[in-house]
């Protein structure tokens, strides 16, 4: 018979164990021993979330825009000083337009804000 790998644990389902720890002594209806158990519980999630956001961390990569313009992805601890970020892209707002001011009131051609 073949065994079933072992589930990956997921950071969330975690997570979600420390929740539940820290809900039940919030409660304050927990009993002393219960308490100490469900600190104990709550603390080794907490640690094991820890662990995984760490190993996340190291995957992370950054992209970085080379001296000759083009765009590189580099390990996050790698990047060079002399290196910038690229910036990210992103699609312009309504405020940003130069036609629009603050608050989204359109620009008169003066350069006026109308009310």
């Amino acid at each position: 018979m073949t065994e079933k790998p072992a589930r990956k644990e997921r950071y969330e389902d975690i997570l979600k164990q420390v929740e539940e720890a820290v809900r039940g002594l919030e409660s304050g209806t927990l009993g002393l021993e219960e308490s100490i158990d469900r600190y104990e519980a709550g603390m080794t999630a907490l640690n094991r979330c820890k662990q995984i956001l760490d190993q996340m961390e190291k995957r992370i990569e950054q992209l970085v825009q080379q001296k000759d313009g083009t765009l590189g992805a580099r390990p996050l601890e790698a990047a060079e000083p002399d290196e910038k970020p690229a910036a990210p892209r992103r699609s312009p707002r309504a405020t940003e337009s130069p036609e629009v001011g603050e608050g989204g009131r359109r620009k008169k051609a003066d350069g006026e804000v109308s009310a």
